[in-house]
């Protein structure tokens, strides 16, 4: 991918948190923490390599339970009340929002307070912080569907679950995320999506975000229900780092 069509540029550094690890990025190069082989030595690696002088940072939570609410009802004041009770246990410390560009979109979400979060934050520097479901959605917003169905479903896959974004007439209508373990849970929930929203296969385009080697079994198994499929493309020099991270998308477009 050329760098003129990446999020980072020079002079910026990007922090990713997912579940089971964390993720360095710069406009050069990206690096994948697993948690269970990161160490305090590998933190205050990373953080030494950034000059705080000179680099913007910017800190992207992967965390799956966020809640999409319309810009017209949210109240920052309550944004608390947001969330169902048991979600508010937990190891978390910060309750942040976006804003989509579309303005009328608010996507709600938590960030972890494990030691290696806090650590980040702990340096003399404020991240700009966003989340990965807000990055996604603001591309899609913008991205031309002249040749697609009125109604478009568009499918984030990633290593143990996947997103769906639902569009209808180039408006966002919805969004969901579930866990997944192989390809049969994959068509389980989408066939359910489907059903809940009543689609036939002629009445609406797949698209997923970008295509991997890694869910060439999902790209099949869908295909005996819905031709009408494309893929945002998604080139990259560095297939080995991709095809192995655990949000490929966004990480091509990262790395």
């Amino acid at each position: 991918m050329q760098k003129e069509n990446r999020l980072i540029r020079e002079n910026e550094v990007s922090i990713h948190e997912f579940e089971d690890g964390y993720s360095f990025s710069d406009n050069l190069k990206s690096i994948f923490y697993n948690k269970s082989s990161l160490t305090k030595k590998n933190i205050k690696k990373e953080l030494e390599s950034i000059n705080l002088n000179k680099n913007k940072l910017s800190f992207v939570s992967f965390n799956k339970r966020s809640n999409l609410i319309p810009f017209i009802v949210f109240d920052e004041d309550l944004k608390e009340t947001y969330f169902q009770k048991k979600s508010l246990k937990g190891n978390y410390f910060k309750t942040c929002f976006d804003i989509i560009k579309s303005n009328d979109i608010v996507n709600l979400y938590r960030l972890n307070g494990d030691e290696t979060v806090m650590k980040f934050f702990s340096i003399n520097k404020t991240p700009i912080i966003s989340h990965y479901k807000t990055l996604i959605l603001n591309s899609l917003i913008k991205t031309n569907k002249v040749s697609l169905k009125k109604n478009i479903v568009y499918i984030n896959l990633q290593w143990d679950s996947y997103d769906i974004f639902y569009f209808i007439e180039n408006q966002f209508n919805f969004s969901n995320s579930f866990t997944i373990n192989n390809t049969e849970d994959f068509l389980y929930y989408f066939f359910y999506f489907a059903e809940q929203f009543n689609l036939k296969p002629d009445s609406f385009s797949i698209v997923f975000l970008g295509k991997f080697n890694s869910f060439e079994n999902h790209y099949t198994g869908i295909r005996d229900f819905q031709a009408d499929i494309s893929f945002i493309s998604n080139p990259t020099n560095n297939k080995d780092y991709i095809d192995n991270h655990p949000a490929p998308f966004l990480a091509n477009i990262f790395c």
